[in-house]
């Protein structure tokens, strides 16, 4: 089983609305937020959070802001090292500057991070207790990169703050930043490799039209051609080029189409967010119509100046009315010809996490591709969720040996609290003494303990219903219980007599039971004599033989030939009386060894006889068709005659076996000799009985002797008038 998904949670003191991992570490987070510029005692900060550890996340550097200044709205962090990171933050200046047209924005500062725990330490010690302090941050720069508002009341923010993937290999990384609120809506970008950006870094200016403004802006590196810029509005996706000393113009790849002049409502699907998967493929997050759920889409960008085509659409689960956040991690192949896998996450109203993997090639042309659901991760925070970020993934070189790799998913909420999953990893194709894994791919988490014990609950439960249920089946088609399921109309017929043939009766008539049962009886009644004999046998024994000597007389000289004689008489007298005792307890133990032979073999008789009855007709049929087959005895001479009888009180019919010897006299008459009414009426009971069916003809009747009709109905009227 695949391990769960670890889960740490810390509440911060303001509500937070941005989040960004350190480029080149995921133990790291940033986020921001704060009340605004207001009086409610909630403070604007940016915080430095601890997520090494899976379980549990600390506050490692705070950012105390000013209250006179709107609060956090975007955030990013452009540089790091291993002691320090440069941070970019959207935040408004004090509305009293705005309305004299001073608007700085976008800040920057620099973080000092907190020295690394040493090996050894004690994991349970929080490592930014003691640096929790303003002095582990320096405020560098401030800056308005926007055209200045025309609006009469200033309202327009920083919604958007977006840079390209992080390289090992350069510093430069280009920037995006787009208004909200603004008549005018507007991106810029600009050069984000420097520390304290100013308006000589700004590379371009993208103008929307009239009332629109950017929902969300991605940026992708395209080598040795710059930059691949895509923005979406409610209902239009574009892209443009950025090169070393060129803009491209922006070009409409996607579209919601207006609805039919006629409809009845004029309410099209908004596009949220987008994430570039790769240079010609695009994410697309969309909102359906009156929050009727949100959907991904897959586009491919086209090479030339067209509209994109939507290779894959999925929509979300119900519960998800509309979504608030997207985040991509893409977890890369060492060899160019494998497929790379795309992590996604997506942030619901119903404050859910959905997890999803696409997996898809690195180079055209792109085959069927497929989302697969990994995790749904239910009431993850209490309130709306504003952001959701993907740490980096940095693939080790030798994916084999290395130890077990995560990726880290971060969610944030206006509710002040902040939330970190760790998603383990599973190289991919698993190592093997043939080939070494080329890339990784996401886990599926493993079931919970209840939902494995409901599952292992449901499995046991139809296991044992299918065993009663083929239990069922089997013993009504041997005849054992009634019918319930009908399961003798299964099979045909021939497969229901040999099934249908309970093989410890037909051992019971065909002898081989009644040796076993008489060798058992023949054993007890010899042991019996055995013992009796041997009884007898000390008894002669134990008869002593008096000698000469001991019929001297004292005194007296003994005649020979007379004590000879007389001794002669009485050895022989005892010894014939114990021999008499022996033969008459041989003859008892002969006597009752018979009986108990004959006991033994009337009972199995009597067994087999009930036995046969409990075969019912159809099963007497068989065995009488199965001997006369095996050319052992005729139908005529078959040596026991079936007896068919019919209760008129529980209109049942019964089946007997009786020896060919025994007289039956009147009351029953065999098959041939019944009148053609009697037929007739046998052969509808017995079809209504379920022991003949007409296709089998009256040929197997032949023989079996019936119930005198005619008598019965004399006897039932007798009994009457009487």
């Amino acid at each position: 089983m695949a391990p769960p998904i670890a889960t740490a949670k810390i509440a911060l003191t303001y509500p937070i609305y941005a989040s960004d991992f350190d480029p080149n570490s995921n133990g790291l987070l940033l986020v921001g937020g704060g009340g605004g510029e207001s009086r409610s005692g909630v403070g604007n900060k940016i915080t430095l959070i601890d997520t090494t550890r899976k379980q549990n996340i600390s506050e490692v550097v705070d950012i105390n802001l000013s209250r006179d200044e709107d609060s956090v709205m975007s955030l990013a962090i452009t540089q790091s090292t291993d002691s320090s990171a440069i941070a970019f933050a959207g935040i408004n200046s004090s509305t009293a500057d705005q309305e004299a047209g001073k608007n700085e924005h976008l800040r920057s500062f620099e973080l000092r991070y907190p020295p690394r725990r040493k090996p050894g330490s004690d994991s349970r010690e929080k490592i930014g207790t003691e640096i929790k302090s303003d002095d582990r941050t320096t405020a560098l720069g401030r800056v308005s990169l926007f055209t200045p508002s025309t609006a009469a009341k200033k309202e327009a923010y920083q919604r958007v703050l977006r840079l390209s993937p992080a390289n090992t290999e350069s510093t430069y990384r280009l920037g995006a930043i787009a208004t909200s609120l603004e008549p005018d809506g507007e991106i810029v970008l600009f050069d984000a490799g420097q520390k304290e950006p100013t308006s000589q870094n700004v590379r371009h200016r993208i103008r929307l039209e009239k009332g629109q403004e950017a929902g969300d802006v991605d940026i992708i590196a395209i080598e040795r051609e710059g930059y691949l810029v895509a923005y979406c509005t409610d209902y239009e996706v574009y892209i443009t080029r950025v090169a070393a000393s060129t803009q491209g113009e922006p070009i409409l790849v996607c579209g919601t189409p207006h609805p039919d002049a006629f409809a009845s409502s004029k309410a099209r699907p908004k596009f949220r967010s987008l994430r570039f998967l790769q240079p010609n493929l695009l994410l697309l997050l969309r909102n359906k119509i009156n929050r009727g759920g949100a959907e991904l889409i897959v586009l491919e960008l086209p090479s030339s100046r067209s509209l994109g085509t939507a290779i894959l659409c999925k929509s979300l689960h119900k519960a998800i009315k509309a979504a608030t956040a997207l985040s991509v991690c893409q977890l890369p192949a060492s060899v160019p010809s494998e497929n790379v896998q795309n992590v996604i996450g997506v942030a619901g109203q119903d404050n859910s996490v959905t997890i999803l993997t696409l997996d898809h090639p690195q180079q055209k042309p792109i085959p069927s591709l497929k989302f697969r659901t990994n995790a749904v991760l239910r009431d993850v925070h209490t309130n709306l969720i504003t952001s959701l970020s993907f740490a980096n993934f940095r693939s080790p070189a030798e994916p084999a040996a290395a130890s077990p790799q995560y990726i880290k998913l971060a969610s944030t909420s206006i509710e002040h609290t902040v939330v970190v999953h760790t998603l383990p990893l599973t190289p991919y194709p698993p190592p093997s003494r043939n080939r070494n894994p080329t890339r990784y791919v996401l886990t599926p988490p493993g079931r919970s303990e209840a939902t494995q014990i409901t599952f292992s609950v449901l499995v046991s439960a139809f296991m044992i219903a299918l065993g009663a249920f083929l239990l069922q089946a089997f013993t009504e088609i041997r005849g054992g219980t009634p019918e319930y399921l009908g399961a003798k109309g299964w099979l045909s017929e021939r497969v229901h007599g040999w099934i249908a043939r309970p093989y410890m009766f037909d051992e019971a008539v065909q002898g081989i039971e009644v040796p076993r049962v008489v060798t058992q009886a023949s054993e007890a009644a010899r042991s019996e004599a055995t013992d009796t004999v041997e009884s007898a046998k000390k008894g002669v024994d134990s008869i002593t033989v008096p000698g000469i000597d001991d019929l001297r007389v004292p005194g007296v000289e003994p005649n020979p030939d007379e004590g000879f004689r007389s001794v002669t008489a009485e050895v022989v007298g005892n010894v014939g009386d114990k021999l008499t005792q022996a033969k008459d307890a041989v003859q008892d133990a002969g006597e009752a060894a018979k009986t108990n032979v004959g006991q033994a073999i009337e009972d199995l008789s009597d067994n087999a006889r009930t036995a046969q009855v409990r075969l019912g007709l159809r099963n007497l049929l068989s065995r009488r068709s199965a001997s006369s087959a095996a050319g052992s005895v005729s139908l005529e001479d078959f040596p026991s005659d079936i007896i068919v009888q019919h209760d008129e009180n529980s209109k049942s019919i019964s089946a007997d076996v009786r020896d060919a010897s025994t007289v039956i006299g009147d009351a029953h008459k065999k098959w041939e000799d019944l009148e053609a009414h009697e037929r007739e009426t046998w052969k509808r009971r017995l079809v209504d009985a379920g022991e003949w069916a007409v296709e089998e003809g009256e040929a197997v009747l032949k023989g079996v002797f019936f119930q005198n009709i005619a008598l019965a109905v004399g006897a039932a009227v007798g009994h009457g008038l009487g």
